[in-house]
């Protein structure tokens, strides 16, 4: 399984009809989340640009999983391979006693 990064991009000005779909969105984002689709989901402070690191066997397959999302037609995105991934998440807490 590889990893991917999606950068996406989010419009200027966020109407009603976003922020109308946002829990949705969220549900369903934790629900990739649980199943280990999607290993992390950020968007910047400015609310103009977000990042998804994800597990797909190829970079259709990350790009379909992106088309679901629910704020699709709101997004530009791109994909990228990552080659090193590394975090902290799950790691056990180093405790000196």
């Amino acid at each position: 399984m590889k990893k991917y990064l999606c950068t996406f991009y989010l419009p200027d000005l966020l109407e009603d009809d976003f922020w109308a779909i946002i829990p949705s969105h969220r549900q369903h984002i934790n629900d990739l989340m649980r199943e280990e689709v999607i290993i992390t989901y950020s968007v910047n402070g400015l609310r103009t640009k977000g990042w998804v690191v994800l597990n797909a066997e190829s970079e259709m397959e990350a790009a379909e999983m992106i088309d679901k999302f629910p704020i699709r037609k709101y997004i530009q995105y791109e994909l990228d391979e990552l080659f090193i991934f590394d975090t902290m998440i799950g790691a056990p807490k180093l405790v000196m006693n």
